[in-house]
């Protein structure tokens, strides 16, 4: 019991509540009856305690008795975050903590750290873009953390469906192992299909997918897990578009954010890149009233971006929605999910630009918001 004395000392210096170290104790304690190897269990839930997202290091965070406030800044300072010189988001070495490697997209530990965000906000700030009014040291952590959600996702994938050629299939294979969960194709891609000042013959490049489609949890619930997590695909790879390829990690261990130092093709990958969702985007998806405009207040708080993605988006511009707008922008790929894809990459690279110009012309002329190409396929082109 000295060992356990001893972690126990060690987790209340590293910041862990007694309610939090009650919960260790007794899951430890219950586990001993059934071990043969007394100090390799013991290792083993140290070793989880310090894996943020493990499910040692949950239970004990959702036991902890905290507020939604100590909660998320217990994660942050745990991780050792800090915002350097262009604002951009490093986790220092020394820190004991690391994002689990087994933290999967839909985990019980993303639900639970969105949870705290729209718990917190909603309490403390309860006015338009929450975040955007609070700009200090916690609100920047807390909004760039989401990038880290991101890049933990996709490592996720790649590393456990490693076998698939492509990450989209790595994203089927996942969605078909975990029941009930749907992919949203629904909202709009049109923050990630960026195109250079006066581009004419630009066309998107790239489709969104969002899980879960619907919340696992009644619209009641304290947890929504709807249109939580979010990947980029490029249509013609079907690889992922996130600036986790392109940024440059150094020999220090703190990834290279001065944007200076970005070609412009590394920039569109900045631009497009995928964003971990706290709020619940609207697109076709019913969201619940007490979370209407949580998307906007928590999500897209432009001031607490970092300098290189700012940067980015100057070179890289988003258009509005086709219906909206002529000429504007329309979703290749929306309500037809996989049948978009196909009809998509089976017109011929020669024709592309003008049918495309054809479908968003269709989608301004009706004021639709977009259906996707199959839709356009089968009841315009089909028909001629």
């Amino acid at each position: 019991m000295d060992i356990l004395k001893q972690q126990l000392m060690q987790l209340a210096c590293e910041g862990w509540n007694q309610a939090s170290c009650q919960c260790y104790q007794a899951k430890l304690l219950c586990d001993l009856k059934h071990c043969f190897s007394t100090e390799e269990l013991f290792h083993k839930y140290f070793t989880q305690v310090h894996a943020v997202g493990s499910p040692v290091y949950t239970e004990m965070l959702q036991a902890s008795r905290m507020s939604a406030q100590q909660k998320l800044q217990l994660v942050l300072d745990q991780l050792g975050t800090y915002v350097d010189q262009h604002h951009f988001l490093q986790t220092k070495a020394t820190a004991n903590y690391r994002l689990w490697g087994n933290l999967a997209p839909m985990s019980k530990f993303n639900l639970l750290f969105r949870s705290y965000v729209l718990q917190y906000y909603r309490r403390s700030f309860p006015r338009e873009k929450l975040l955007a009014n609070n700009i200090t040291d916690f609100a920047r952590r807390l909004n760039l953390f989401r990038g880290y959600l991101d890049r933990q996702a996709i490592y996720y994938l790649r590393t456990t469906y490693a076998e698939q050629p492509n990450d989209f299939l790595r994203v089927l294979a996942y969605v078909s192992q975990v029941k009930g969960l749907e992919i949203d194709y629904e909202t709009g891609a049109n923050y990630h299909n960026r195109h250079l000042k006066g581009q004419s013959d630009f066309i998107p490049q790239n489709m969104k997918l969002q899980l879960a489609k619907k919340s696992s949890y009644n619209n009641f619930s304290r947890y929504n897990d709807a249109r939580m997590v979010e990947f980029i695909v490029n249509l013609e790879t079907l690889n992922f578009v996130s600036q986790w390829d392109v940024l440059r990690l150094k020999s220090t261990g703190k990834y290279l954010s001065d944007p200076t130092c970005y070609t412009k093709e590394e920039l569109s990958a900045i631009a497009d890149t995928e964003s971990f969702n706290y709020g619940i985007p609207h697109g076709k998806g019913y969201v619940p009233w007490r979370y209407r405009n949580s998307h906007r207040d928590l999500d897209g708080v432009n001031p607490l971006e970092s300098d290189l993605r700012k940067y980015a988006k100057k070179y890289w511009l988003a258009s509005p929605d086709a219906h909206k707008v002529k000429g504007g922008h329309g979703d290749l790929v929306s309500s037809g999910g996989i049948k978009d894809i196909i009809y998509w990459k089976s017109i011929p690279d020669n024709k592309r630009l003008e049918l495309y110009h054809g479908y968003t012309t269709w989608l301004f002329k009706n004021k639709i918001p977009a259906t996707g190409f199959a839709k356009y396929y089968e009841e315009i082109l089909e028909k001629k």
